[in-house]
């Protein structure tokens, strides 16, 4: 690709849905913002309502559509871009190019594809192609056979032996594996599978259940030099989908002959496909006949590639940029952060890192929780330390089971159940594995029901053996000592004894057993690099000292969840941006591997954390903030902090208390912007719901025009009385109710934090700026007029999107059950 002056188009990633939460829109954030600086014009097509690349470029440069093939074509008629990236969509964005290359709309365009070779670019969703290239690296993989009939299935069944795994070909959606264990079995599902397939052909293949499952992560540049970046191990064996699984980083259990062997495999896979860019490698390895099978090849952007990039903090996106620009490893030139050398070592890591899938089938209880090869997670957080129990447990925090619990437990669980649920794995089993151990199920046992490497366990009985200890000797300086050494924070010893966190905190003044920070690099201390992001660990040497004078803590959502998080997640990277062009320099706690938020072109600064209290506390100690800035309303920390640090808390959207009910019902909210002395009519907007007008049930809204300016006067009026009324200030949406007598006001709230990011897409005002500015004190009265004469709003409409057909639950329709707290992201419309 020439830099100067070319275009590029970058086909996102669509609406945040289980399996694709924000990675893509982080990672087209920091390239677009690399491509930028080499004077590249990008372009993007997405409709994903909470895209904070959408709001990085200029609306010229956005097509806000769903991503289809019709209209790729349309924004390259339109855009006429000199290459296309599908790499960051998805398996969808490839599929899209691929499409495109096959009928000659990128030749008749004179389009080029970028980021991804010819060779990967035929591999995706093609097991034809996968096993010849795997073949030809001499590599085995699993026998894969498409088939179009039960006879043709039956066949195939007989010859390689039962059980065997089927899977749709081209889903219509996405489908689990099923495992059949008998020919009738094997005649059921099949029929629903070929249905499920857009060309009624389904794979059928041996059964690789209780395999462990790992993957590489490498990158390699068009001059074939490669390296491995990252290595990561499923907890769970093979047959629990990933993104369900307990996941570790770097690998754990392999001997180095073991290791070596799937590098080389992974290295040879790279070489094959001729990549310029990053590739995921995944294995199914058999332990106890020491093979492997490479069961995937994943040449464009995914979770394992962004967790890799988490994990060591080596600077994957900004070389991957520079490759797309036509430079290779040794003509690259790397920021000022790292090492000069860091470009082409393979990353060394000298901590660990843990991810702990999050559920959300307490509210969707209709679901079935069983864990199997269909992804079911809504989100996951992460935890790093310097031991795998620190890890865990800080990851197991950040999940937040039950804060009331030093280990939360599943005590009133019966023996059967226990055992079924050891055998039949379902959500948070994590809980289920310890609670096995406090009853003294033996290693060997649990190894053998679960299909977990005995190694797990013992690192969970030495946690249980430190639970002990801190059961036995509450106050203990040196049993203080120990839990936070084995990752137990502040709040666990406090609830556990009783006692006050500033108990708590004076004892571990006395012990000396604060915290010290560590910085995450990819060369574990060889180098000196300068990279942004930190943990905690209770070590003698501190990596970490106070940023600035002038700094903003920016408490992040930690891991995604349904409801508004990946709405917040956007609202908590914008905070960042503007707090970052107001002059502070911005600080984030998160613990979230996906969040744009976390990204390290954001903020100044990141520490990977629990977002709890005792950890937060810790970080305000170091960095003395002039201000703590909460997005979003978490009543347990806003009343903590704001009572600890009264003259520095800063709570957006603001936690306004008045005693005002907010209606149950409202069709039309009238959004305000208020200052002390000012408040100004933003837009209408309709709240459309899917029964009878309920504000919970409210999943589409969209801004309309009054066009009676005597009613629209009214209505103002009545709005702004209220307004005064209350005393609110920022952004205020005043509700109506509509019927047969017309207008009726109902009710006021602040704006949702959904409903302010649309705006911040509709609009060409930034509203979270204005916040801050205006609880900052910064906004003047000349500048809240210039807002609004500058205002103009785009007609769309943003519609919440569900994860039910992905959880296999069917949507009652006469009164619905689900509400908008269950959306999983929300699609964006031009109207």
């Amino acid at each position: 690709m020439n830099a100067a002056n070319s275009k590029i188009l970058i086909i996102g990633s669509g609406p945040s849905s289980i399996g694709n939460e924000n990675e893509s829109d982080a990672a087209s954030f920091q390239i677009i913002t690399q491509l930028i600086k080499h004077h590249v014009t990008p372009f993007v097509i997405d409709d994903n309502a909470f895209s904070v690349t959408l709001s990085l470029l200029d609306k010229s440069q956005v097509f806000i559509n769903k991503i289809t093939i019709h209209n790729v074509i349309q924004a390259i008629k339109k855009a006429r871009p000199d290459s296309i990236l599908p790499t960051l969509g998805g398996k969808r964005a490839v599929k899209i190019t691929q499409f495109l290359l096959a009928r000659g709309v990128l030749t008749k365009y004179h389009v080029k594809i970028v980021g991804i070779s010819d060779e990967a670019l035929k591999l995706v969703s093609n097991p034809l192609r996968f096993g010849e290239v795997v073949h030809d690296c001499n590599e085995p993989t699993i026998t894969s056979t498409i088939v179009s009939s039960f006879q043709d299935a039956e066949l195939i069944a007989d010859k390689i032996g039962y059980p065997v795994m089927i899977k749709s070909l081209s889903p219509r959606y996405r489908i689990r594996r099923r495992i059949c264990k008998d020919p009738e079995k094997l005649r059921v599902n099949l029929k629903k599978y070929l249905n499920d397939s857009e060309i009624n052909k389904c794979i059928i293949e041996p059964d690789i259940t209780g395999y462990q499952e790992f993957s590489m992560i490498g990158v390699r540049d068009d001059q074939g030099t490669r390296m491995i970046i990252n290595s990561i191990e499923d907890i769970d064996a093979f047959g629990i989908h990933p993104g369900d699984s307990l996941t570790i980083t770097p690998i754990q259990t392999l001997t180095d002959p073991q290791y070596q062997r799937l590098r080389n495999a992974t290295l040879k896979i790279m070489d094959t496909l001729d990549i310029n860019g990053f590739c995921g490698v995944q294995f199914a390895f058999n332990r106890s006949g020491n093979y492997y099978f490479i069961t995937k090849v994943v040449p464009y952007y995914t979770r394992a590639v962004a967790l890799s990039c988490k994990a060591s903090e080596y600077p994957l996106l900004e070389v991957y940029t520079d490759f797309l620009m036509g430079q290779n490893f040794s003509t690259l030139k790397l920021s000022n952060e790292y090492d000069p050398k860091t470009k082409c070592l393979e990353p060394s890591l000298d901590h660990v890192l843990v991810k702990i899938p999050l559920w959300q089938f307490k509210d969707i209880k209709t679901s079935d929780q069983h864990l199997g090869s269909l992804m079911q997670s809504v989100g996951s957080s992460i935890g790093v330390g310097r031991t795998i129990e620190e890890a865990l447990l800080k990851a197991l925090r950040s999940s937040q089971f039950s804060p009331k619990d030093v280990l939360p437990n599943r005590r009133n669980m019966s023996d059967d159940e226990l055992i079924d649920q050891l055998i039949h794995p379902q959500a948070s089993r994590i809980l289920v594995l310890i609670e096995a151990l406090r009853r003294h199920y033996p290693v060997h046992d649990l190894a053998e029901l679960t299909k977990i490497q005995p190694f797990y366990f013992y690192k969970l009985k030495r946690l249980l053996a430190v639970e002990k200890n801190i059961l036995n000797k509450p106050g203990n300086i040196d049993t203080i000592k120990r839990a936070h050494e084995s990752g137990f924070g502040d709040g666990m010893l406090a609830e556990t004894w009783n006692q006050s966190l500033a108990q708590i905190r004076d004892a571990d003044q006395k012990g000396e057993t604060r915290p010290t920070y560590k910085q995450i690099e990819p060369s574990a201390g060889e180098f000196i690099q300068h990279t942004r992001t930190y943990y905690s660990s209770y070590e003698h040497e501190n990596e970490s000292a106070q940023l600035s004078d002038r700094s903003a803590l920016v408490i992040g959502r930690g891991g995604n969840q349904l409801g508004p998080n990946t709405s917040a997640d956007y609202y908590t990277a914008e905070t960042l941006i503007q707090m970052h062009k107001l002059g502070f320099k911005t600080i984030i706690i998160n613990n979230n591997p996906n969040a744009v938020s976390l990204i390290p072109r954001i903020s100044d600064k990141q520490y990977i954390e629990p977002v709890q209290l005792g950890n937060i506390t810790d970080i305000i100690h170091l960095e003395k903030p002039q201000l703590i800035v909460v997005p979003g309303n978490r009543h347990f920390l806003l009343r903590q902090l704001t009572r600890r640090f009264p003259d520095q808390a800063i709570i957006l959207p603001p936690d306004q208390k008045t005693g005002v009910t907010i209606p149950k019902r409202a069709s039309v909210g009238l959004d305000f912007f208020v200052s002390t002395h000012q408040q100004q009519l933003i837009t209408p907007m309709k709240l459309i719901s899917r029964f009878h007008s309920e504000l919970k049930y409210v999943n589409e809204i969209k801004p309309f025009q009054i066009n009676d300016d005597k009613l629209l006067h009214t209505l103002k009026h009545q709005a702004i009385h209220v307004i005064n009324q209350s005393n609110w200030k920022g952004l205020v949406q005043v509700l109506f109710k509509t019927g047969p007598n017309g207008y009726s006001l109902v009710g006021i709230r602040p704006l949702r934090t959904t409903e302010t990011v649309f705006l911040n897409q509709i609009s060409n005002v930034n509203w979270i700026r204005a916040l801050i500015q205006l609880y900052t004190h910064q906004l003047t009265p000349a500048q809240f007029v210039s807002i609004f004469k500058r205002l103009k709003v785009l007609p769309a409409k943003m519609t919440d999107t569900f994860p039910f057909k992905q959880l296999s639950v069917v949507k009652p329709h006469l009164k619905p059950k689900f509400n908008n707290n269950h959306a999983v992201g929300a699609r964006l419309t031009l109207l």
